[in-house]
């Protein structure tokens, strides 16, 4: 992860068409609207509405129409800013659109040093919700394909720069092993690959073509274990499992609590381990883990 270059909140402020506070936005929204003759300019980071818009915007959330700091949340340095995902990517983009489309809440201004130190705490958390939920944090449903790994292995023997030294038989079993795995995984080869393979059947494997050698590292480079049709990434498994309110007596009280909450008790979770384990020092006014997040 790296820093931002430019300032996380721009603080343009647009009106409705009678002149009240609507919502901030970003300078590239303000220009979206005035590119399209849909405001006119107040001052240089304020915009007023042309037409009445249907809904009231944020103008009944406080914390949505704030001046908000470029600053980190959690110690107040204005370096090395990133925009930190209080409700990890992993478990959020997995929750419904009206969740979603809140997210901005959830997103803060913490720098790399804190960012850093408090993923430490965040990544045990994950291990527990792991355990609890019996979902593995690198996914459940792995494939693997042994052939191919086979195949690789042959091939780098093959590549290798004592492949001269080996026995001749030996050669020519490597060659087959690596011939047949390439026919039968052909859909899987470059397209300069594919159009060798037929020459393949007609002539022996020669390891002075650059061609073949291309066939061969291609193979040496193919993951071996890779995602099957039934594949779940462990946050498809916990939101599945809160969504459902699926609990089992494998789980602590406190993720029994989680599920009977559901998906907003899952969020509310994540906000008040960031505000235990990263200690913010400058939370922007109204930012509270309970602050109500759409079913």
């Amino acid at each position: 992860m790296q820093a931002r270059t430019k300032a996380v909140y721009e603080n343009c402020t647009v009106l409705d068409i009678s002149g009240n506070l609507l919502f901030r936005a970003s300078r590239k929204r303000l220009d979206w609207y005035l590119s399209r003759d849909l405001a006119t300019v107040i001052d240089d980071r304020t915009i007023q509405l042309k037409f009445a818009n249907r809904g009231t915007g944020r103008s009944n959330e406080p914390f949505y129409l704030q001046d908000m700091r470029n600053a980190c949340v959690v110690c107040g340095t204005t370096d090395g800013l990133t925009m930190h995902h209080v409700v990890p990517h992993q478990y959020r983009q997995y929750m419904s659109t009206a969740i979603k489309s809140r997210s901005s809440f959830d997103l803060l201004p913490v720098c790399m040093r804190c960012h850093d130190q408090y993923e430490r705490h965040a990544t045990s958390f994950k291990k527990h919700l792991e355990k609890c939920f019996q979902a593995p944090l690198e996914g459940r449903g792995w494939v693997e394909r042994r052939d191919i790994g086979q195949a690789g292995r042959a091939a780098a023997a093959l590549l290798s720069q004592h492949a001269d030294k080996i026995p001749e038989v030996r050669r020519a079993e490597l060659r087959h092993t690596v011939q047949a795995v390439a026919e039968a995984r052909m859909p899987l080869l470059s397209e300069s690959s594919r159009s060798c393979i037929e020459a393949w059947k007609q002539e022996q494997l020669d390891l002075s073509s650059e061609v073949h050698q291309g066939i061969l590292r291609e193979l040496c480079q193919m993951e071996v274990r890779v995602p099957g049709p039934d594949f779940c990434t462990h946050g498809e498994i916990v939101v599945g499992a809160v969504n459902l309110a699926q609990s089992d007596c494998a789980m602590c009280d406190e993720c029994r609590t989680l599920v009977a909450g559901g998906v907003p008790a899952l969020v509310v979770a994540w906000r008040r381990h960031f505000v235990q384990f990263a200690r913010p020092a400058h939370l922007p006014q109204h930012w509270v883990p309970e602050y109500p997040c759409a079913q």
